[in-house]
């Protein structure tokens, strides 16, 4: 048989044999997050999914402490499967929470070359629906209490049309749409999931299939809308912080280079503006012929 080549962070460990991959696995040498490639494959597969075809077994994973600091928690999830929210039944929802958060705001490089690759999509959407539901939440207060303060700034007409006073109304609308959020924040995981990775498979960008770009989206938006709780600014810095942390996502678990993930991200903005471009273009040639069928526009009239 054909020598194994291994790979770990786009850098190549070496050709080794069966014997020498066998011994590597279970001296800790090679994880099963490492890539591996040998002669008749079509393309790189993860070591842990390989080993069992070659007749290799892949070591059970350590169990979990019931509590420890974040540096040995972040050491547990090293050999790809992370982030810590995938082992919350373990190690506390909370701990998980906040842990994942710093993980990716802070170390986005780390946290998705070493995140699970499988598992399902209701890890990664649990976690988008819950953190997005709450910030926006937290939005609706802010903007509940600029309501109170100055009622006349916002939306008097649905006070006239409802009957209530326009900042009771408001209020009403807001805590409605804060009810609506997690269904819609479902189906934006999904459309805007979706539409990076056909983006990114366009550009040649996908290695992985759309459940890895599903996690990549759904941890680094919901991190990012943490940002929200700054005053004034934070959705902004949200905006700017989750697409940088996206980037990193798309480059690191779908082993792709950072220009391909930017454009995957960008491209749909890029071509909505040139349609509206386009769009605008066009009706002002319509107005314009239609002008001209209409005798043109009439000058003004002089003055006397």
């Amino acid at each position: 048989m054909s020598n194994i080549h291994i790979a770990r962070n786009h850098e190549s460990l070496g050709s080794f044999s069966e014997e020498a991959v066998r011994e590597g696995i279970h001296s800790g040498r090679f994880a099963a997050s490492d890539l591996c490639w040998r002669e008749g494959m079509a393309e790189w597969k993860p070591l842990g999914e390989m080993a069992p075809q070659w007749g290799m077994e892949i070591p059970p994973p350590a169990l979990i402490p019931t509590s420890m600091d974040d540096l040995s928690l972040a050491a547990l999830f090293a050999d790809g499967n992370g982030p810590a929210w995938e082992a919350r039944a373990s190690v506390g929802f909370f701990a998980a929470l906040s842990q994942t958060i710093g993980d990716v705001l802070l170390r986005p490089t780390q946290t998705f070359a070493t995140m699970k690759q499988t598992g399902g999509l209701a890890n990664p959407l649990l976690y988008f629906v819950v953190l997005s539901s709450a910030m926006f939440a937290v939005s609706a207060i802010y903007q509940i209490a600029m309501t109170t303060m100055n009622p006349a700034l916002f939306a008097p007409k649905i006070g006239h049309a409802t009957g209530l006073p326009a900042g009771s109304s408001f209020s009403v609308a807001l805590i409605g749409s804060v009810l609506l959020s997690p269904a819609l924040y479902v189906v934006s995981a999904f459309i805007s999931s979706g539409i990076t990775h056909l983006c990114l498979k366009l550009l040649g960008g996908t290695n992985r299939p759309f459940e890895t770009t599903f996690r990549v989206i759904c941890y680094a938006q919901a991190s990012a809308a943490v940002l929200n709780i700054i005053p004034i600014c934070g959705s902004l810095i949200g905006v700017i912080w989750g697409a940088y942390a996206i980037i990193i996502g798309l480059k690191e678990a779908q082993h792709t280079e950072g220009w391909r993930a930017t454009l995957a991200i960008t491209l749909p903005g890029l071509l909505c503006c040139g349609l509206l471009l386009l769009l605008g273009t066009a009706a002002g040639f319509g107005i314009a012929e239609l002008s001209k069928g209409f005798g043109g526009m009439p000058s003004m009239p002089k003055l006397p």
